[in-house]
C-alpha cells in the first residue's frame, strides 16, 4: 500500500499457502478445488481454468504409489493373476 501510494506500481507476493488456503477471491471463483486424497486427506488443489459449459472438468487427486500397478501387468501387459501374484510375493513391486 506505501508503495503504491507513492506511484510504484506494486502488489503482494503470495507463497502456495497464501494462493492456496488464504486468497478468497480465487476460492468465490472456483479457482481452487478440495480434492480428498487417500492418504493425505483433504488437499487444495487448481482447479482447471477453462470453464467449459459442455465437457467441464473433472479432477482428481493423484493416484498413491502403486495404486494401479495390478491394473497395469494384468490389464495392460497381458500378465496372468498368477505371474503377477508371483512378482509381487518376490517383492519385485516395492
Amino acid at each position: 500500500a506505501l508503495m503504491q501510494a507513492g506511484g510504484v506500481a506494486a502488489g503482494v507476493v503470495q507463497n502456495a499457502e497464501d494462493i492456496l488456503d488464504k486468497d478468497p477471491q480465487l476460492r468465490h471463483r472456483g479457482h481452487i478445488q478440495k480434492l480428498d486424497h487417500t492418504e493425505m486427506g483433504p488437499v487444495n488443489h487448481y482447479a482447471w481454468p477453462p470453464k467449459l459449459s459442455r465437457t467441464p472438468a473433472r479432477m482428481r487427486p493423484a493416484p498413491c504409489l502403486g495404486e494401479h500397478t495390478e491394473y497395469v501387468c494384468t490389464e495392460v501387459l497381458g500378465m496372468s493373476d498368477g505371474e503377477f501374484l508371483e512378482l509381487l510375493a518376490s517383492g519385485v513391486f516395492g
